[in-house]
């Protein structure tokens, strides 16, 4: 094609801003440009705009059930429960306590397997205990591994904008992320003209900008809630759950989720119900799935695997080793195939950024807790560390559980702690393999053995 033909053809479809399935190209949002964590660019063209949501996916199965944020195509996050290992964190029991230990912690029977342990010296007081008592009890922590759940005598009712608990100091608390001082101030205000005494108060992050009545109605229902699960517990013979707390949807529904979908339809009222209770107005946007294709595509089901795997590869070429034990969790970074594009310098860091974005993303998909310790590839450079640092703080701010920065080490080793709520996706999903135990190797006579059996 000539150069003039070529010049008149474009003008042509300037004019005519013929639609390739993307916004206008005039809009801003087209024109920039977004660099990925391993430095290379990527065109806003590229994005699908049909993609651009956040939705929630119920999977709800006879044995097992899978709640997902779905954002752009990408699994955000999965909370995955099996029929006997579902989460009774908030779950409120009147518990029987079986024993009291000297280290000051007592075993309370509520009904689960396992004794769930109550530290008996809670918020400085000393709390006054006998075998064979009733109590009400709040769980803390699910029970993970050998040990029960971690209770609490203090009782939190979490509500949509606020956290309302007993208190004879009548506190009021305001979410750390609500960082406007005046905000701060008229939720504070808010609280002390509607909370009741014997009672404080936590007004969370979605609280913020809301209107005066719709905090009062929040803190209404959880003080008659609160009411009466106190007024129902001694009616019942312990052990005994007293309040269920509905956990998943509560835990993944933020402001900026636009659509719920279920495949089950004898839940679809329920979860209906509840995202109206978290979210006014979103309850119409909470559709069932139908059709003969799965809720979870060929590519959700591959990030879902992706998350269960020792060895993640990294677009760079780079790679992640995690490795869960009892103590921590250790994720190695690599560069394998990686051989950059610039300076040695310059490869390593844009390595560095593409693994501290996977890492945060595995760390929220596998809801791994507790110590986890990270080694980067080492680094000279501190303009490089701080770099690094930044955008992982960054990253790992976005987890909706809350998770600590330790720093780094002399060894260049990052440390982070995670708050534990329940179990590991892999500790849920995963089970030892019967000839290795678990630990990944076998003798030399063993393994010889099942390879003999094998052929026979």
């Amino acid at each position: 094609m000539h150069l003039k033909n070529a010049n008149i053809l474009m003008i042509w479809l300037c004019a005519a801003k013929i639609d390739f399935g993307v916004q206008d190209l005039d809009q801003p949002s087209i024109r920039q440009r977004r660099m990925t964590p391993s430095g290379w660019f990527k065109s806003s063209l590229q994005v699908e705009r049909d993609d651009i949501m956040k939705r929630i996916l119920m999977d709800i199965c006879t044995d097992i059930s899978r709640t997902a944020v779905v954002e752009n195509g990408r699994l955000v996050d999965l909370i995955v429960e099996k029929k006997n290992t579902r989460s009774i964190t908030g779950n409120v029991y009147l518990g029987l306590v079986k024993n009291i230990l000297p280290n000051q912690f007592a075993f309370v029977d509520i009904g689960q397997p396992k004794n769930g342990f109550l530290n008996v010296v809670e918020m400085n007081q000393k709390i006054s205990l006998k075998s064979g008592q009733s109590i009400l009890v709040q769980v803390r922590k699910d029970p993970s591994g050998d040990k029960g759940a971690s209770l609490s005598r203090q009782l939190d009712m979490i509500g949509r904008y606020v956290v309302l608990f007993q208190s004879c100091s009548h506190e009021i608390g305001v979410s750390h992320k609500i960082k406007d001082a005046h905000e701060r101030e008229r939720l504070k205000d808010a609280a002390k003209q509607r909370l009741p005494e014997g009672y404080g108060i936590i007004m969370r992050t979605s609280s913020e900008n809301k209107p005066v009545e719709d905090i009062f109605l929040d803190i209404d229902k959880q003080v008659a809630l609160y009411k009466d699960v106190i007024e129902k517990g001694p009616m019942q013979k312990a052990p005994a759950l007293i309040y269920q707390e509905n956990n998943v949807l509560r835990e993944l529904l933020r402001e900026d989720v636009e659509e719920v979908i279920i495949n089950d339809p004898s839940q679809l009222e329920m979860v209906k119900e509840e995202v109206e209770y978290c979210r006014a107005g979103l309850s119409r946007q909470v559709r069932l799935h139908e059709g003969a294709e799965p809720l979870f595509d060929a590519n959700l089901e591959k990030q879902a695997d992706r998350a269960l795997d020792k060895k993640i590869w990294l677009d760079c070429g780079g790679f992640l080793i995690i490795e869960q034990t009892e103590a921590c969790v250790i994720v190695d970074v690599n560069t394998g195939k990686y051989i950059g594009r610039k300076s040695r310098r310059d490869s390593i860091l844009q390595a560095n950024l593409e693994a501290a974005k996977d890492i945060a993303a595995q760390i929220r998909l596998r809801n791994l807790s507790g110590m986890i310790i990270i080694d980067f590839i080492n680094m000279e450079h501190e303009e490089d560390i701080r770099q690094l640092y930044n955008f992982f703080s960054a990253e790992i701010a976005k987890d909706r559980i809350k998770t600590n920065i330790i720093g780094m080490t002399e060894l260049g080793l990052m440390q982070i702690t995670r708050r534990k709520t329940r179990e590991s996706l892999g500790r849920i999903l995963l089970e030892d393999c019967p000839y290795c135990g678990g630990s990944g190797h076998l003798s030399r006579s063993r393994a010889s053995k099942i390879h003999t059996d094998a052929e026979a």
